[in-house]
């Protein structure tokens, strides 16, 4: 099923997938409440939801992983063979490798369980599964299969040539940032792909995730691009070729006292989007300047827009990602009403760009579209 829009309010429903019978009575009170919910099923295990989705497909599902009979992978696989629905995962705490795997199987985002076992502290997650919810309800599958079956393995030679670390003058190199949320895993894998292994710039990534699950995720990306990768520290340098992903919970700051460093600072009370896309590009923008190149794609909610802004406002360079290839165009649309944005780019293309406007910065010669990496 990948048809049109059905988030007008009372015309979603909703399949909720889980083998505890508390958490399906919680998740169906907690869906039921919304205004654009026409009904709220439930069923314990993979093969029930065959069946329901056989017989009455819903327009949207959460789902559980780890369930008697058949587990959520084996579903997943089913499901987007033969009828592609927008998938959320409800997952247990300490389930980030099995979150990651149901992502790559075509699940579009994810919701972490307070705790592992049934809970009445399941009520945590109703903001952000509503949320969620009504982001991805009615979006073309088929769009965000087809990226996933694109994704294109990096190579990996035994012996690498020693890498030129740029960074120690902030103001005689540059930054690339990324941000994203909501579809994002993919998309920024797909970006980082498409870049050379002797990428000269450092790189930073804000994805929307809870603590733990970044670390899985630069783990992700070190293997499966060219640069190097890993989830950033305080006092971390900025490296040519060397992707830092903003640690979740906190917050990732370019650092002025501290040539080419990064710094993690605690999140407060108050802050909506954590990592924060705003505060990272915000910070690049005061140290590099002109130098650097903000690049946001698919997400929900408007964060990167005013930090995307900012790097223009500097004489820096600005893409967001087009709402063909968005999964949830939310962030890119906020940062073409602030009017942050200088060119709007399917996926597809924001890699070369990237690699284009890096020349210019630096001068290098014609490096190619890919790339080797370390063994």
């Amino acid at each position: 099923m990948t048809g049109g829009d059905k988030s007008d309010k009372g015309h979603l429903t909703i399949l909720v997938v889980d083998d505890s019978a508390y958490n399906r009575k919680m998740i169906r009170a907690i869906l039921a409440e919304m205004k654009e919910v026409d009904s709220v099923s439930a069923v314990s295990d993979g093969e029930e939801a065959i069946r329901t989705v056989m017989t009455d497909p819903p327009d949207v599902i959460t789902l559980d992983l780890n369930m008697p009979r058949m587990d959520g992978f084996t579903f997943l696989r089913w499901l987007m063979r033969n009828n592609p629905i927008p998938v959320i995962v409800v997952s247990a705490e300490g389930g980030e490798k099995n979150v990651f795997k149901a992502l790559d199987l075509g699940a579009l985002d994810f919701v972490v369980k307070p705790v592992r076992y049934a809970s009445e502290r399941i009520v945590e997650i109703r903001g952000e599964l509503q949320e969620k919810i009504r982001a991805i309800a009615g979006k073309d599958m088929g769009l965000y299969l087809n990226r996933l079956k694109a994704k294109k393995p990096a190579t990996r030679v035994v012996a690498p040539k020693p890498r030129v670390v740029h960074g120690t003058l902030p103001d005689k190199t540059g930054i690339l940032v990324i941000g994203a949320s909501t579809g994002g895993p993919s998309a920024v894998q797909r970006v980082l792909s498409e870049l050379p292994e002797d990428f000269p710039l450092p790189v930073i990534v804000v994805q929307h995730m809870p603590p733990v699950f970044t670390r899985q995720f630069s783990s992700r990306l070190d293997r499966n691009t060219p640069l190097r990768a890993k989830e950033a520290a305080n006092g971390d340098q900025l490296e040519a070729g060397v992707i830092l992903v903003a640690p979740g919970g906190h917050h990732l700051l370019v650092s002025a006292e501290k040539d080419a460093t990064v710094e993690v600072v605690q999140r407060t009370d108050q802050d909506r989007f954590v990592p924060s896309v705003n505060l990272t590009m915000s910070s690049a923008a005061r140290i590099y300047g002109e130098r650097a190149i903000g690049v946001l794609l698919t997400g929900m909610g408007n964060d990167g827009a005013d930090g995307l802004y900012s790097i223009k406002e500097s004489g820096g360079h600005t893409i967001a990602e087009s709402e063909e290839s968005s999964v949830v165009y939310g962030m890119p649309r906020a940062a073409m009403q602030r009017k942050a944005v200088q060119e709007v780019l399917h996926l597809d293309k924001i890699g070369s760009r990237i690699i284009e406007l890096t020349r210019s910065l630096t001068g290098l010669k014609n490096t190619g579209s890919g790339g080797t990496k370390r063994s």
